[in-house]
């Protein structure tokens, strides 16, 4: 008797098992690799929630958290007399960016400096983050703090914009103003011939770049490469040698990055609520100001940010006058350049 054995159907089997087990080991390694990812972020948030419980034990706030509606903002006051000096940083900035001119001006009158919503040792506050919305939670602040005026208002950068709005706002409350390098309502718009200083793309591609960094943070990405110089904090050397390693650990939280984000996001609708109510209200009237700018031809650095050794260096070679003064006298506006200060 003859046996027939299909070829064709055999050599079929025979053909499939390879790729099934191919097709099996290729879902093996993904199922592996997909679970090595998980336990990477696992690991990272672990990291990065461990490190910043440790990092604020270890750092108490200098001055006071105050409760100004279901969030907290920290606010620092030295020294004795009036008017009371307030400072606001620029965006990133907290109030270790006055660690150089604080105590100084200190010697003469109280200064305060506080932490906006999200920096520091304050809580995150709501959104978004315009300058009306952190005048407000500013207001809120002092009132809570029981911080009486009148106020010497003092805003570097974006916290000058934010100081503007606040003398629109409460011109009761203001006694005079201090401008360092402020941010102007004008530079993210056409002003008459003028193109917008920050172009669109600029401010969007700096968006994103804060978007990233946000994301690294909450894994603990940002901290590791802050902490290992891979992503070093260029003006962290400006600092008082105590406070760098408070400066560090502050910009290794998960939501510094999340609120340089919100507050540049932002940007755009705070410079157009302080065109508006400049438009309301077009001249502060005989409220004392300095503007302080840096003369940037001397300059030729693609960005240069007005740190705390650079306000430390103006605050010296001015001998304090422009807060002194300021304090002191009620006199017309003044504009002051620093040739070459960096």
């Amino acid at each position: 008797m003859t046996q027939t054995i299909d070829s064709s159907t055999g050599s079929s089997s025979v053909s499939s098992r390879p790729r099934r087990t191919i097709r099996q080991r290729l879902l093996r390694l993904l199922v592996i690799c997909s679970l090595s990812l998980v336990g990477l972020l696992l690991l990272g948030l672990s990291y990065q929630a461990i490190a910043s419980a440790v990092d604020t034990a270890h750092y108490p706030p200098p001055g006071k958290l105050v409760d100004i509606g279901g969030y907290r903002l920290h606010i620092n006051c030295t020294g004795t007399g009036s008017p009371t000096v307030i400072l606001d940083a620029g965006l990133g900035g907290t109030s270790l960016d006055w660690s150089k001119v604080q105590p100084a001006v200190a010697r003469f009158t109280r200064v305060c400096s506080y932490d906006r919503a999200g920096y520091g040792w304050s809580d995150t506050g709501p959104g978004p983050r315009t300058s009306q919305q952190i005048v407000k939670e500013l207001h809120l602040l002092l009132v809570h703090a029981q911080i009486s005026g009148p106020y010497l208002l003092v805003g570097h950068s974006l916290g000058g914009l934010n100081m503007r709005l606040y003398a629109y706002r409460y011109p009761q409350e203001v006694a005079g103003m201090v401008l360092l390098d402020s941010t102007s309502e004008h530079q993210f718009a056409q002003f008459g011939t003028y193109p917008p200083f920050f172009a669109p793309q600029a401010v969007s591609a700096a968006e994103q770049q804060y978007l990233l960094l946000r994301g690294a943070a909450l894994f603990g990405v940002a901290r590791l490469a802050l902490q290992t110089g891979l992503f070093p904090l260029e003006e962290a050397a400006a600092y008082p040698a105590a406070v760098q390693p408070i400066h560090l650990a502050q910009a290794a939280q998960t939501r510094y990055f999340s609120t340089q984000y919100d507050e540049l996001a932002a940007l755009q609708e705070s410079a157009a609520q302080v065109r508006a109510a400049r438009t309301a209200s077009p001249s502060y009237g005989h409220l004392p100001l300095i503007v302080l700018s840096q003369d940037y031809s001397h300059d030729h650095s693609s960005t240069r940010k007005a740190d705390g050794s650079h306000l430390g260096r103006l605050t010296e070679r001015f001998g304090l006058s422009f807060f002194q003064q300021s304090a002191e006298r009620c006199s017309a506006q003044w504009t002051l350049y620093s040739p070459g200060s960096t």
